[in-house]
């Protein structure tokens, strides 16, 4: 009997200090991507808002955005294979690399070429990972990007239309070396947005094992806008969850919307 005793209380320790570990992963992935809205308060060029909201204490998905210069800023959003730390290891190295590739090379195919090689090099565990990343010039509105096999994004323009992006699409990151990257480019006017998602939210399920899929997905984009990056997302995440009716979340979920304001001219002094 006290042995019994002893090993319980050894297994409830251990399980404490996993679930203790867990929490502090947890927190030192969140810390990783940006969560201060409005990021540049001082930039009226565009707005963006962001979520990523893991079905486990750790997960695989990101969302980062940052000034390559003072004119243009590059947003990226992946998905990393599997769950879990393993995981959120992956996608802390993916964010790492690509951050720095676009800072130094700009050209954003290029920047994907050089994650993809980097990522690939001595990846023994055979992990990948889904990217869309793309760079906007706030003074025009031209927007360049390449897609390492992401969900494809929706580019809302202010008139009302609805168009998936599905250009310069390439295959994930750390799949294969030397693998070419393409880059897409559209114009943004004033008012357009554009709505990155990750697959835990067309396929977020309900009890019946339904996927919310991308017309629905549509639909919610449709409904939401014309509005804040901020109160799309919110409505976005309120058809979600209206959907899936407090089924277990199966996937991360993280949205990344950006609207494009137009360029303002500077202040001048009198």
């Amino acid at each position: 009997i006290l042995n019994n005793i002893v090993e319980a209380r050894q297994t409830v320790e251990a399980k404490e200090k996993i679930e203790s570990e867990l929490r502090i992963a947890s927190s030192i992935q969140m810390s990783m991507v940006p969560k201060t809205f409005p990021p540049f308060p001082d930039v009226p060029e565009f707005d963006v808002f962001a979520l990523l909201k893991p079905a486990k204490e750790v997960g695989g998905d990101f969302y980062d955005f940052f000034f390559t210069d003072n004119d243009h800023i590059c947003f990226a959003i992946g998905d990393v294979s599997g769950k879990g730390v393993p995981a959120a290891l992956f996608m802390a190295v993916t964010r790492t690399l690509l951050k720095s590739h676009v800072t130094n090379n700009k050209a954003i195919e290029q920047s994907m070429f050089k994650t993809n090689n980097d990522l690939c090099e001595g990846n023994d565990a055979c992990m990948f990972t889904t990217l869309f990343s793309g760079i906007l010039d706030i003074r025009t509105g031209e927007f360049s990007f390449s897609n390492g096999g992401h969900n494809f994004p929706y580019l809302y323009r202010k008139d009302g239309t609805l168009e998936m992006i599905t250009s310069a699409n390439s295959v994930a990151l750390g799949c294969m070396e030397d693998v070419p990257y393409q880059t897409g480019v559209i114009m943004l006017s004033e008012g357009d947005a554009l709505v990155m998602y990750t697959d835990g939210v067309s396929e977020a399920m309900n009890k019946n094992l339904e996927f919310f899929t991308e017309e629905r997905l549509e639909t919610a984009i449709r409904k939401s806008l014309p509005a804040s990056t901020r109160a799309i997302v919110k409505n976005m995440m309120d058809e979600i969850d209206g959907f899936v009716a407090g089924a277990p979340q199966s996937d991360d979920i993280t949205l990344l919307v950006f609207t494009y304001n137009g360029s303002k001219p500077a202040c001048q002094s009198a």
